[in-house]
């Protein structure tokens, strides 16, 4: 296959990345830094500067930051082993589980949400709503199958030659999964992390809904659009805060993907 045939066949793709990632970033951008008005258009670097400088706004990266490491966590600690038990059933049973599993994400994540809603507030099962602790339960609820998947996927894929192998050369049930079982599914755990957290850390529904008094940055970037975009303008500030956020994502998937490079270079199992 020549180089030109090869750039033919990958257009749609660059055609993709253009209109729905490079020129909506750009406009991002272009926003944070223009003001439109009815007498012409101003270069400005106030929005940015104030979003930096804004302790109200850090204390909404914080909080976000915070949601989405503890949803995070919660949800690796229920995955991992739940992807461990679908990936030791027989393959009828394994399909049906994981059918069951990825049911609810079949229906709009705002009915899941407001599902949830009436189970955690004053007439639900629990009373939950207002709190933290409900925002983190309706990460979990929404996000965890994007963690369980990847884990189980590398699972499957590991041989069971060498869990056989570290048996027979004496190692217990702690050793071959710290030999064996976990460096060979450290790639789906990585891709799993980065599958939930960043959602948890950009989204603005699950807070909106289920506890309207805490203010996350997603929440707060919504706000601005809504009450300060204009006939003649989008809001600057929202815009700002859209454009630090997208440098936030960034930053986190460079280190996911460092992470993720660090543990293939690294190779090799341990006993």
């Amino acid at each position: 296959m020549t180089k030109v045939t090869k750039i033919l066949k990958n257009i749609p793709l660059y055609v993709w990345i253009l209109v729905f990632t490079i020129i909506p970033l750009l406009m991002i951008l272009v926003y944070a830094v223009f003001e439109f008005t009815p007498g012409g258009v101003h270069f400005t670097l106030e929005p940015l500067k104030n979003a930096v400088t804004n302790k109200q706004y850090w204390g909404a990266m914080l909080r976000s930051f915070n949601l989405a490491v503890i949803s995070t966590l919660v949800c690796l600690v229920l995955g991992y082993p739940l992807a461990y038990f679908l990936s030791q059933l027989p393959e009828k049973k394994r399909n049906f589980v994981t059918l069951l599993m990825l049911l609810p994400m079949w229906m709009n994540f705002l009915i899941r949400t407001y599902a949830l809603m009436s189970l955690i507030d004053e007439e639900g099962i629990v009373n939950l709503k207002g709190t933290d602790a409900a925002v983190v339960i309706g990460m979990v609820y929404n996000f965890l199958p994007f963690l369980v998947l990847p884990i189980y996927t590398s699972m499957m894929k590991i041989d069971r030659n060498l869990i056989e192998a570290a048996q027979d050369l004496g190692g217990n049930t702690f050793h071959v999964f710290k030999g064996v079982i976990l460096p060979l599914t450290l790639p789906g755990i990585i891709s799993g992390i980065t599958m939930v957290f960043i959602p948890c850390l950009t989204t603005f529904v699950i807070p909106n809904l289920l506890n309207s008094k805490t203010w996350t940055i997603g929440r707060l970037i919504e706000y601005k659009f809504m009450s300060e975009t204009s006939a003649y303008s989008v809001s600057s500030e929202g815009a700002a805060l859209s454009f630090i956020l997208m440098i936030a994502v960034f930053i986190c998937m460079s280190i996911f993907n460092k992470l993720d490079k660090d543990d293939e270079s690294a190779g090799g199992l341990a006993l």
